[in-house]
C-alpha cells in the first residue's frame, strides 16, 4: 500500500516537469525554416524536427556538444521554451 501511494505521489509530482509548451497556431504562421535558421545562427545544429503535440515547433539539437531540446511558436517564431535533453 505504501509503495503504491509513493509511487502515485511521485507520479503527479513528476508530470509537470514533462509537460510540453501548447500553441494555438493561426492563420499567417511563420515558415519553419526561419525557427531552425534562428537556432542554427546561434552556433545550434538541428539533429531533427517535429510539430509536438501541443502544435508547437520542437527542434532537437546540439549546442556547444550539449544536446536540446527547443519549442518555438509558430505564430511569432520566438522560443518558447528550452530543455537540456
Amino acid at each position: 500500500m505504501k509503495t503504491t501511494l509513493i509511487a502515485a505521489f511521485m507520479t503527479i509530482v513528476a508530470a509537470p516537469a514533462f509537460a510540453e509548451p501548447a500553441c494555438t497556431p493561426g492563420a499567417d504562421v511563420t515558415p519553419v525554416w526561419q525557427s531552425l535558421q534562428k537556432f542554427e545562427e546561434e552556433g545550434g545544429e538541428v539533429i531533427s524536427f517535429k510539430i509536438n503535440d501541443g502544435q508547437c515547433y520542437e527542434i532537437y539539437g546540439k549546442v556547444d556538444g550539449t544536446n536540446m531540446e527547443i519549442f518555438f511558436d509558430p505564430n511569432t517564431g520566438e522560443e518558447l521554451e528550452r530543455i537540456e535533453a
